[in-house]
């Protein structure tokens, strides 16, 4: 029932916000980067012996991928007009 309702809340701001979500959600990397980050970062918050393995650095390295991915690629798709 949730998920239905969830699933067509959605469907519909992303039809009202982007004419375009799917393709515009496969090359939004910086999302993606930023989603792995917080992932990462409840992980190693959350399960303590995760943290022996996992290093403490490997969320801001995603986040700055995710800056990068950003600023560069996104920039340069949309300037080519590969990103409309």
């Amino acid at each position: 029932m949730l998920r239905t309702l969830f699933s067509g809340a959605r469907d519909a701001v992303a039809r009202v916000l982007i004419p375009d979500a799917a393709a515009t959600v496969k090359k939004a990397w910086s999302l993606r980067l930023i989603e792995l980050a917080a992932v990462f970062d409840i992980i190693l918050n959350v399960v303590p012996v995760v943290s022996d393995w996992l290093p403490w650095w490997l969320t801001l390295v995603l986040l700055g991928g995710a800056y990068v991915a950003r600023l560069l690629i996104q920039k340069k798709e949309a300037a080519s007009g590969q990103g409309s």
